[in-house]
C-alpha cells in the first residue's frame, strides 16, 4: 500500500521533532565531545608537523645621544628611522665586517629595529631557521651598531643592556580554539544528520500517524514500562470492546514480531485489567508484565490469536478469514513503514480484513510529554 496524499503532505509536528531529538540528545552530546576531542588533536598534529623551524633572539640597546652647536640633543631618531638604517650601508656594512659568508640581503632581512616608547631604548630582533645564523646575526648587529655610535655625532654612544640567547619560535596555541570549532562544526553536522534522518523517518509514535498513513482506525496504544492505566490502558480496553462488540476471540499481527507477549498483555487489559509486576522480573520486552493466572479460561473471557509478521503464510491467513480480520501492532518509533506496506498488501490479497492499528511498547514518558 503506498502513501496516501495527506501522509505525503503532512505538515511538520514541531513538539514531535523536538522530544525526538531529546532521545538522541545524548548521542549528539557525545558527537559534540567527539568532534572536540578530533579538532584539538588534529591542531596538534598540523601545528607539530606544517609549523616551520624558526628561532628569534632579541636585544635591548642603550643609546646616549650628542648635543648640535646649539646645545640641544639630538632627539630625531625613532622606530622607523633605526629600522631603515640597518638596511643601509654605513650600519649593514660594519655588521658584514663580522659575517663572512653571508649575504647582504639576508641579513638584512632577518634584522629588524623598533623603539617601543623610550627613544634611549632600541630593540632589535633577529630571526631565522637556523641557531646559529641568529646568534652570529645577533652579535654581528650589536658590534656594528657600536661601532656606528662612535662614528656619528648624533649619537655619543650605544651600548647592550640585555642580549637573549635564540629562542625557538612556536604558533600561538589556538588548541581552545580548534577544539571549539571541532564542537561546533559537528554538531551542527548531528543536528543536520539526525534532521535528515528525522525526516525520512516513517517509525509511529502517536495515533495520529496511523490515521495520515493509513486508512485504518488507531485503536490505541499499549505502553512500555507502564506507570499508570490511564488514558492511554482505559481508551485502548473501551476501543477493543466496542469494535469486537460480542466476538470474544480476535487476531492480532505484531510487526515487532512478539505477538506472545502482547497477547498476554491484551487479554490482561480486556479480562482483568490487572497489570502486577512480578517481583524479580527482567524480562524487559514484556511491556505491563501481566501475571497470568494458573486458572483455566473461562468462557466469557477475551481470546487473542497471536500471530507475528515473519511467519504469515496461507495457513495463518486461512485463520484470520475465520476470525474475521485482525488488528495489527506497530513497534512505537520504530520505521517498519515499507514491511507494513507489504503485509497489508499481501492480507489485502488473501481477503483479510484489517480491523484497526495499536501502537505497542510505547514510551510513556514521551507521550505524557507530548500531549501535555
Amino acid at each position: 500500500m503506498n502513501m496516501n496524499e495527506e501522509y505525503l503532505n503532512r505538515g511538520m509536528d514541531l513538539k514531535r521533532m523536538i522530544l525526538y531529538f531529546q532521545k538522541k540528545i545524548w548521542v549528539i552530546i557525545m558527537l559534540i565531545v567527539l568532534g572536540a576531542t578530533f579538532g584539538g588533536v588534529t591542531y596538534q598534529i598540523i601545528r607539530g608537523m606544517k609549523m616551520p623551524v624558526e628561532y628569534e633572539t632579541v636585544s635591548k640597546l642603550y643609546i646616549s645621544f650628542g648635543v648640535d652647536e646649539s646645545g640641544e640633543v639630538y632627539q630625531h631618531y625613532n622606530g622607523y628611522t633605526w629600522n631603515d638604517l640597518l638596511d643601509t650601508d654605513p650600519i649593514l656594512d660594519l655588521i658584514m665586517e663580522s659575517l663572512p659568508g653571508y649575504e647582504k640581503e639576508q641579513v638584512r632581512e632577518a634584522t629588524t629595529a623598533e623603539i617601543l616608547s623610550d627613544i634611549r631604548l632600541l630593540t632589535i630582533y633577529v630571526r631565522g631557521d637556523n641557531e646559529k645564523f641568529v646568534r652570529e646575526v645577533r652579535d654581528a648587529a650589536e658590534g656594528g651598531l657600536l661601532e656606528f655610535a662612535k662614528e656619528s655625532e648624533e649619537l655619543d654612544l650605544i651600548k647592550v643592556v640585555r642580549s637573549e640567547a635564540p629562542k625557538r619560535v612556536y604558533w600561538d596555541d589556538r588548541t581552545t580554539a580548534a577544539c571549539i570549532t571541532g564542537a561546533v562544526l559537528v554538531g551542527i553536522l548531528a543536528f543536520v544528520l539526525f534532521g535528515f534522518a528525522y525526516a525520512l523517518n516513517e517509525g509511529i509514535y502517536v495515533q495520529s500517524d496511523i490515521e495520515k498513513r493509513y486508512p485504518y482506525k488507531a485503536l490505541g496504544i499499549l505502553t512500555l514500562n507502564q506507570k499508570g492505566l490511564e488514558p492511554y490502558a482505559g481508551e485502548l480496553k473501551a476501543n477493543l470492546r466496542y469494535l469486537l462488540g460480542s466476538s470474544k476471540t480476535f487476531a492480532i499481527l505484531d510487526m515487532a514480531n512478539h505477538a506472545d507477549m502482547r497477547k498476554l498483555e491484551i487479554e490482561g487489559l480486556l479480562n482483568r485489567g490487572e497489570m502486577e509486576i512480578p517481583l524479580g522480573s527482567s524480562e524487559e520486552d514484556f511491556g505491563w508484565n501481566i501475571m497470568e493466572e494458573e486458572s483455566p479460561r473461562e468462557a466469557d473471557e477475551w481470546e487473542v490469536v497471536p500471530f507475528n509478521e515473519n511467519v504469515l503464510s496461507e495457513e495463518e491467513c486461512s485463520r484470520i478469514r475465520q476470525l474475521g480480520g485482525v488488528i495489527v501492532l506497530l513497534p512505537f518509533g520504530t520505521d517498519v513503514g515499507r514491511k507494513t506496506d507489504r503485509k497489508l498488501s499481501f492480507l489485502k490479497n488473501q481477503d483479510c480484513k484489517v480491523l484497526g492499528m495499536i501502537i505497542a511498547q510505547a514510551d510513556e514518558e514521551f507521550l505524557n510529554r507530548y500531549f501535555s
